[in-house]
């Protein structure tokens, strides 16, 4: 039985809010909002500041519409995660895993206390493209979910899931799972400045690469990535079709992706499929901003 759920992406500058309830056999949008931090938000702060700045944007959004959802999942920005590829050795078990990918954090990020962190690990030889048993590892600061955790509780709450906003978005395969998994798709998530493009072979991750942000153009990023496909035997005509999710997208911007990746890019409506009352449909970011929400939507549904 799916009960209301609520859906957060959290950004640097904004909280970006998505309910979502189930009511006459339907999947109704209950609340599409947004706000701006007092305080540009970083994983450096304390834990009574950032949740301080947490309660501060949430409590505009509750004041405009109160919330009738109890349980809340958070999506988080590539850069609040530490992101990397590594081989991996399937006889571990679960626990013994996350220590060697935590020895692989206290090599590769040494400034980084190695036992801070929560880890989510992604086999991609799960995948029909990639046989190699190497895995892509998201690594979140235990600070940080703490605090979350912490302001949930703080406002009655129920905690569900935390997970990186690429990965949250990526959810609308799984709704088309049957045809997805018949298929390889292209996904890019273009964020204020960490953004990201990962592939998969049906619903399984078997690429995801962070673009560097002090790049002077996110296509020569763009291009450098697609071209590592290259080393699976893939071009982009291979993809059945590319998924674009993003913050704030122009109209321009667009275009371009367009012409950089032909006619499969499809830029993602996450409230095609929800049922909605027309003062919602009058709201702007319904009708306009609706690809800015592809994560607080994708981390709502989760559960269904």
């Amino acid at each position: 039985m799916f009960n209301n759920h609520i859906g957060i992406n959290l950004t640097e500058t904004k909280l970006q809010l998505v309910e979502i309830s189930f009511k006459d056999d339907s999947f109704y949008l209950e609340n599409v909002d947004q706000t701006i931090h007092t305080e540009n938000l970083t994983t450096a702060f304390s834990e009574d500041k950032l949740i301080s700045i947490l309660q501060s944007s949430f409590n505009k959004i509750a004041k405009r519409k109160p919330l009738n959802s109890s349980s809340v999942s958070f999506a988080l920005p590539n850069n609040y995660f530490k992101i990397f590829e590594v081989p991996y050795d399937d006889s571990l078990v679960k626990k013994d895993l996350h220590e060697h990918f935590r020895w692989e954090i206290s090599i590769l990020f040494p400034e980084c206390d190695k036992d801070n962190f929560f880890i989510q690990h992604i086999e991609i030889d799960k995948s029909a493209i990639r046989s190699e048993k190497r895995a892509i590892i998201f690594a979140v600061a235990k600070n940080l979910v703490t605090s979350i955790n912490k302001f949930c509780r703080k406002n009655t709450l129920d905690l569900k899931y935390i997970d990186n906003a690429h990965l949250a978005s990526n959810a609308f395969l799984y709704l088309d799972k049957q045809q997805a998994n018949n298929e390889i798709t292209l996904s890019i998530y273009v964020d204020q400045k960490f953004s990201s493009i990962s592939a998969m072979d049906g619903i399984f991750p078997f690429y995801f690469k962070v673009l560097d942000p002090s790049a002077q153009n996110i296509f020569d990023e763009l291009t450098a990535a697609v071209n590592k496909l290259n080393d699976f035997n893939l071009s982009l005509n291979d993809f059945n079709r590319v998924l674009l999710y993003g913050q704030d997208l122009t109209d321009e911007f667009e275009n371009k992706m367009k012409n950089f990746f032909g006619q499969s890019l499809k830029i993602v409506n996450p409230f095609e499929r929800l049922r909605t009352e027309e003062s919602i449909i009058k709201n702007p970011l319904y009708r306009i901003k609706f690809n800015s929400f592809t994560a607080a939507t994708g981390i709502a549904i989760r559960i269904v």
